[in-house]
């Protein structure tokens, strides 16, 4: 086990927490100096921007008949963060998964990821780009929102697809603010990775008309932001060598884990989003309030890498230098036990593959809704809704994908104390490899490819709730009727043949007299000593520029468009038709010191998959390399039906002690679907890395995960904003979906150069997704929050979460934690303001944790490191109409890390960079 690393990271921790402790403590001394020195303790708190948006969402989470948490917009137009995701991890029990460039994208709640919670806007899907049903919170302008609530709680009212929680966004309707009101801003966007300055702006205005029974609203926002990210990768990982004894001092023979394919990489990128939601409301009395309201997203983030990779799995002369024994031993299923792994050795002949990778996305996400309530009498209240959403993601083979180098080359290799590995590389003639020319380097590996995905989803809605009184309690009867179709198209762009130009690097660029190495190298920096900061940075376009003149050269005319130009590829796309029907019933019952209310819902889907299967028959060995060549049978087309229903029953009770004290129970029962992603028949041959792996995309056949959920909540609120919680919770969850892995061997043709064709039985690594065994997960959340009269004010909470899972595949049987789930989470925000001034600084953490249990034949999980990070918002008044703002993301410079068991075995590395913003706010 690495015990400097160890070291560090403690010591990280401890100055992290120091830090974020010394801030709030001297926050907190000036709070009670201040309060106790109050001659009029009683005083009414006057709250201002961020008060009075912590205020309000105690109200909501308060009077709501379960357990919510909530974020409102301190003004319209105005939502906490810039990135939806950064408000959300301030919540109790959620976390965030972060883009490159460390921007939130994804949401999780108590510990589950996002395919396992629901994102609704105005109570409706949004369709996605992504190939699940995840919602990318990349896509939403957070000025567009007013709020932002997080249900970890079911009821039948609530709409059924979550085991964890659902994430309700909503934007603001005209009329609820009536009367003019403009608001906007304008501000600039610093990072420092780029050393680049973006911007963004928005405004926000809405306007009441005939004596406010009319509402028009629209938004628009704009944002732009160069990002760059240094990052290491391992693409591929050996199951494990045979270190000899006598290696590194060891004194018997060890099997220890090894890297196959790391990646050392520059990406860079632009995003640029462009965003628009407007309402119409049409309210003539209180009968009646009809409301069309729509919303657009352009998203574009395109996006290159520039790599440094190396395949160990064809290199020669390996020798062992360094190993260190494993922090979490494993063995296989054949009885190998693997206890250490190698931190250090050498190769006497490797290639140098210098890579490019390009990935082209711009996503258009719309919606359209009508909802009508109607007061029908004063005990019958209806509300209609319909909406349709789409999402496009067009793509048919836009990015590049290059490997071109150079062979043979010498390396040393060692772990490094940072987690990214150091390199160092010599060329025959003993130059440093770094400094290879345009005349040294050789084309490989290219490929067109692409992802091109839509969304379509139409939702319509009818609810009723009847007012009654039942034994002297007030009484609602809740029913309704849901129904919803979705409809997600994935097609798959390749070429048919990436190494059609594999030829041991030997068609060098200088034999058809184009020059691929732009003027200025990469420069690759991820804090750390690497051993590697620069490498040649090639133009991918001059490289199959190259490939046609070799062609040219070598009479080969055509091979290119053959070989090389994207094609659909069948038997990797899928569409998926999804129908919904839903109904449900809820009985609310409410006395002067509690309310509870108990329902069933009733859900049935129908889902269709489509796709083709296409056998792999003959395999050819391309000379000088590990990669091959396939021949596929006919495309066949195939359709699987699957149906099931579920019936959801949930109960809560809430008893009010006084009128702070609150205490919540609840049971329910609860699915979440599986991610479309994994429902389709498609099918990947993968013969071009190392081991020949064949993965089944998707299983058709997949049930919902079912959870039965138990929660206790107690709460206490005053009138001036303070509020504490103490939860705990508990799911039980059957029919888990993970990923299985197993050998299959097929037989095929095989071919190598020079030799006869022969009939033999390949192995190829295989995997596919099954409903699993069973799950538990047990946690419990605090939450404290305050806002004293002096103007400041502290928000804190923790949770912690425990899980087991078992898994089954075949007759082997896996124990052990869900994916994703930290056991330790926690945020500490100090704020203080007045009329004119107003700052929070946030402190958000999250332990580390499984990001991919490990199946099958190897059982040592991925990790995730811990995280966590130092935000800064300031803002002044100049005036009631103007503020100038400014924030700063991230300012302890965290890194991000995943690792396979133990730190010596980095996955993934990146540096995250901070982040500024200044600017100007106005409103009228």
């Amino acid at each position: 086990m690495n015990t400097y690393n160890n070291a560090a990271k403690a010591s990280r921790k401890f100055k992290l927490k120091i830090l974020s402790s010394a801030i709030l403590m001297a926050l907190g001394t000036n709070m009670v100096y201040a309060q106790s020195s109050d001659t009029d303790i009683t005083e009414e708190v006057v709250v201002y921007g961020i008060a009075n948006s912590l205020k309000s969402a105690a109200d909501f989470k308060r009077n709501s008949d379960v357990v919510v948490d909530s974020i409102t917009a301190e003004d319209i137009g105005k939502f906490p963060d810039a990135n939806i995701a950064d408000s959300l991890q301030r919540v109790p029990g959620v976390q965030i998964s972060r883009d490159r460039g460390g921007e939130g994208r994804f949401v999780s709640v108590r510990g589950l990821g996002s395919q396992f919670n629901m994102t609704t806007l105005n109570s409706r899907t949004l369709a996605t780009d992504n190939a699940g049903r995840d919602f990318s919170f990349d896509v939403m302008p957070s000025e567009l929102i007013s709020q932002a609530d997080v249900y970890k709680t079911s009821m039948a009212s609530i709409q059924e697809g979550s085991i964890g929680g659902l994430i309700s966004l909503k934007t603001r309707k005209p009329l609820d603010t009536p009367g003019l009101h403009v608001n906007g801003s304008l501000g600039g966007l610093y990072d420092e990775g780029t050393e680049q300055w973006g911007g963004q702006s928005s405004v926000v205005v809405s306007d009441s008309f005939h004596d406010d029974t009319l509402g028009v609203s629209l938004g628009v926002t704009y944002s732009q932001r160069e990002w760059k990210a240094d990052t290491y990768e391992l693409l591929s990982a050996k199951k494990y060598v045979s270190v000899p004894a006598n290696t590194d001092g060891n004194t018997e023979a060890v099997n220890a884990w090894m890297p196959d394919i790391p990646s050392f990489q520059h990406k860079f990128g632009e995003r640029e989003r462009v965003g628009v939601a407007g309402a119409i409301q049409f309210k003539p009395d209180d009968r009646i309030d009809t409301t069309v309201d729509f919303f657009y997203s352009n998203y574009k983030t395109p996006e290159s890498s520039y790599s440094y990779n190396i395949n160990f799995g064809t290199s020669s002369g390996i020798a062992v230098t360094d190993i260190a024994p494993w922090s979490t031993p494993s063995t296989t299923n054949d009885g190998v036990l693997i206890d250490h792994v190698v931190t250090g050795f050498t190769t006497e002949k490797s290639d140098l593959e210098i890579g490019n990778d390009t990935q082209e996305r711009e996503t258009d996400t719309y919606m359209i809704g009508w909802n009508t309530i109607f007061q029908a009498t004063d005990d019958l209240k209806l509300d209609f809704d319909v909406a349709y959403s789409k999402a496009e993601r067009p793509n048919e083979g836009d990015n590049l994908y290059t490997v071109a180098g150079l062979t043979p080359v010498s390396y040393t290799w060692n772990t490094s104390k940072s987690g990214v590995p150091k390199l160092g590389c010599t060329t025959t003639d003993g130059r440093n490899c770094w400094d290879a020319t345009n005349d040294d380097i050789g084309i490989h590996f290219m490929e067109l490819k692409g992802e091109q995905v839509s969304d379509e989803v139409v939702s319509l809605r009818f609810d009723g709730d009847y007012d009654f009184d039942l034994s002297g309690l007030d009484s609602v009867l809740e029913f309704g009727v849901t129904f919803s179709t979705r409809e997600k198209d994935k097609d798959i762009y390749k070429s048919a043949d990436g190494c059609a130009y594999c030829k041991s690097y030997t068609q060098k660029l200088d034999q058809v007299g184009i020059n691929a190495v732009l003027p200025d190298p990469v420069r690759y920096d991820t804090g750390k000593d690497s051993g590697i900061s620069y490498w040649p940075a090639l133009d991918p376009y001059s490289l199959f520029a190259a490939a046609r003149a070799f062609d040219r050269l070598e009479h080969q005319e055509g091979r290119f468009e053959e070989k090389l130009a994207p094609r659909l590829q069948d038997r990797e796309s899928t569409l998926i038709e999804e129908e919904v029907l839903g109904a449900y019933t809820q009985l609310n019952l409410k006395s002067d010191t509690w309310n509870a209310n108990a329902g069933l819902r009733w859900v049935q889907t129908d889902t269709t998959s489509s796709g083709h299967i296409q056998e792999l028959v003959a395999l050819e060995k391309i000379s000088g390399s590990s990669n091959y060549s396939g021949t596929y049978g006919d495309s066949i087309p195939v359709t699987f039906d699957n149906t099931y229903d579920n019936l959801l029953p949930s109960a809560s009770f809430n008893y009010e002690f006084s009128d702070n004290a609150i205490l919540r129970t609840a049971v329910s029962q609860t699915i979440t679907r599986p991610t479309i992603s994994n429902l389709g028949p498609d099918l990947k041959w993968e013969i071009n890395s190392g081991t020949p792996r064949v993965n089944f995309g998707g299983n058709p056949e997949l049930k919902p995960i079912e959870s039965t959920n138990y929660d206790m909540s107690f709460e206490w609120y005053d009138d001036n904003g303070m509020a504490a919680s103490a939860a705990i919770y508990y799911k039980d969850i059957s029919n888990w979906i993970f990923w299985g892995g197993e050998e299959v061997i097929y037989n095929l043709t095989v071919t190598e150069e020079g030799e006869p064709a022969m009939q033999q039985d390949v192995a190829f690594a295989a995997g596919k997704p099954f409903n699993g065994d069973s799950a538990s997960l047990t946690g419990f959340e605090l939450a404290f929050q305050q806002i004293f009269a002096n103007g400041f004010g502290v928000q804190m909470n923790y949770t912690y979460a425990d899980t087991e899972s078992t898994t089954t595949v075949g007759d082997f049987k896996v124990e052990g934690e869900l994916d994703g789930v930290s056991k330790n989470t926690y945020n500490l925000v100090g704020f203080y303001e007045n009329d004119n001034f107003s700052t929070r600084l946030s402190y958000s953490y999250r332990d580390d944790y499984i990001s991919a249990a490990r199946g099958g034949d190897w059982a040592n999980p991925k990790m995730n490191s811990d995280f966590a990070t130092l935000d800064l918002s300031m803002s002044y008044n100049i005036n009631e109409n103007v503020s100038v703002y400014l924030e700063g993301q991230n300012l302890l410079e965290e890194y991000g890390q995943t690792y396979w068991g133990d730190t010596n075995a980095t996955h993934y590395y990146e540096q995250y960079y901070r982040r500024f913003e200044i600017g100007a706010r106005f409103k009228f």
